[in-house]
Order: C-alpha cells, then sequence, then structure tokens
C-alpha cells in the first residue's frame, strides 16, 4: 500500500472516531444498533440461552455500601461542614476536645469513603494531613501568614482531588466552608473568652482591689516655693519644706540652691520657674 492510500486511510479513521464521539448516542440509537433491548437481567439471561446456567449474584461488601453513601452529593457536604466546623473551632479555642475529635471524624470518613471507591489515594490523603499540620503550626509559631496560605491550600487540594469528580468536590468544599464560617463566628461570639483569643486581648484590670493606685494629682503644691538641691536641666529635684519633690522646667537651666516656684501641675508632672523671673 502506498504512502497516500496510507494517509488517506488513516484520516478516514480519524474523521470517523471523531464523528462517533461527537454523535449523541441515544437510548433509541442503541436500541437500533443493538441486538435486544432488555428490560432487566431476566431478559439478558434469556436472550443469551442461559436459563439452565447457575446465575452468581455478586453483592457490594458493606465496606462498598457505606463508601457508596458517604460519597453522596449531600453527605460528603454535611462531613466537610462537620470537619471544618470542627477543626476550626477546635484551633481557634483548644480545650474542649469534642469539636475536635468530630472535625477529624467528619474529615476521617470523607477520606475513608472515597479510599474505598477508589477515589482516593495516599497522596491525597497525606497532603491534606500536611496542610493540618501547617495549620497547627502556623496557629502557634506564627510565621506571617506563610504557613498558613500553604496549609489552606494543601487542605483544600487534598479535599477535592480525593473525590471523584472535582467539580462536584468543589461546589461541596465551598457550600460546606460557608456554612462552617457561619457555625464558628456564633462559637466566637460566645465562647470567644477562651483558646487562642485569650493571648490578643487584654482583660487583666488594674483595679484599686487588687492593689493597683493611679498617681495623684500633687496641686496642692501649685504656687508653693521650693529650693533647687540638683541642677534642672530641665528636669531635677527640688525641696519644699522638708519635702523632695522631681520637678521640670519650661526647658530652660536653673542651677543649684535657687528659689524656684510651682507654676503648673499636671497629673504627676509639676513644672516650676524660678522665683526671681516672676518678680518682672
Amino acid at each position: 500500500m502506498g504512502d497516500a492510500k496510507r494517509f488517506s486511510l488513516l484520516l478516514f479513521m480519524t474523521v470517523l472516531c471523531l464523528f462517533a464521539l461527537l454523535l449523541p448516542f441515544t437510548a433509541d440509537l442503541a436500541n437500533d444498533y443493538g441486538e435486544v433491548a432488555a428490560k432487566d437481567t431476566s431478559d439478558v439471561i434469556r436472550f443469551i440461552g442461559g436459563e439452565n446456567h447457575p446465575v452468581l449474584h455478586i453483592a457490594p461488601t458493606p465496606a462498598e455500601a457505606f463508601a457508596r453513601f458517604i460519597t453522596q452529593h449531600w453527605v460528603a457536604t454535611l462531613l466537610l461542614f462537620i470537619g471544618i466546623a470542627g477543626v476550626t473551632i477546635e484551633l481557634l479555642m483548644p480545650g474542649f476536645g469534642v469539636p475536635g475529635i468530630l472535625g477529624l471524624l467528619g474529615f476521617g470518613l470523607y477520606f475513608f469513603g472515597n479510599y474505598i471507591a477508589g477515589f482516593a489515594g495516599v497522596e491525597e490523603i497525606v497532603l491534606f494531613v500536611i496542610g493540618v499540620v501547617l495549620l497547627f503550626i502556623e496557629i502557634f509559631v506564627p510565621s506571617f501568614g506563610i504557613l498558613g496560605v500553604l496549609g489552606i491550600a494543601s487542605l483544600l487540594s487534598g479535599v477535592v482531588l480525593a473525590a471523584n469528580d472535582t467539580k462536584e468536590a468543589a461546589l461541596n468544599l465551598a457550600v460546606a466552608s460557608g456554612l462552617a464560617a457561619v457555625v464558628v463566628a456564633i462559637a466566637i461570639k460566645y465562647f470567644h473568652r477562651h483558646g487562642v483569643w485569650n493571648r490578643f486581648i487584654l482583660r487583666e484590670k488594674l483595679s484599686t482591689e487588687q492593689g493597683f493606685i493611679s498617681s495623684t494629682s500633687r496641686t496642692d503644691l501649685l504656687g508653693k516655693s521650693g529650693l533647687s538641691i540638683t541642677p534642672l536641666r530641665p528636669a531635677g529635684t527640688i525641696v519644699i519644706g522638708d519635702e523632695r519633690v522631681d520637678v521640670v522646667t519650661s526647658g530652660e537651666f536653673i542651677p543649684v540652691n535657687k528659689q524656684v516656684v510651682v507654676v503648673q501641675v499636671e497629673g504627676s508632672r509639676i513644672v516650676v520657674r524660678e522665683a526671681h523671673e516672676l518678680l518682672h
């Protein structure tokens, strides 16, 4: 066969295959091209002449039946919701234990079902575990968000790749994340005094019952005279009567053994001026 004939035959087969792929092969069309339209397995057995032969019915194992249930659209979404909400609450407010256990159980069932069904492999599970570990590290050893972003990306990739239909898995994950965000927000509102939030919120009260007192205002010294016992440049010490008082000037320098007068008191800040300046 010449090269031209080979090329023509190859081109014809390629076009035929493309046409077959694009052709909508409906049930009626299949019936026209098929040998028989069977309503059930009994029709198939009669058609192939197997009435006198034993028929072996293979039922799915309990694990396969469980996996079929777990991988349903609404069940997968529910498990992801429980997993995301539980783990997030446990990370933000550690100490309860129950949300964390429920979260790990939800994720565990999700991956178990997809693994038994043959959709998920060890790689997807390892990817998910790496994501959780990175998030734990980010919570307790902040890395400016780098580990957090990598952890979330790894976790989401593991969840989506573990499913048979990645588009459906992404939709399930989006719905579950939205519902989990609402639950986590409610949990933070009512249990915000627990867990990691205490690292960011100052709750200590400096009350007088605990021995804390605010600095007293020395307005009683206003207008009184004293003697500088250290240079005031501008801070220093004077003595008024028998009491040593820490004072400041308005910026000027006052040497030792100069008469000064208290001209201003602002809380614990006492301002003085040299006495002879007030006479001018």
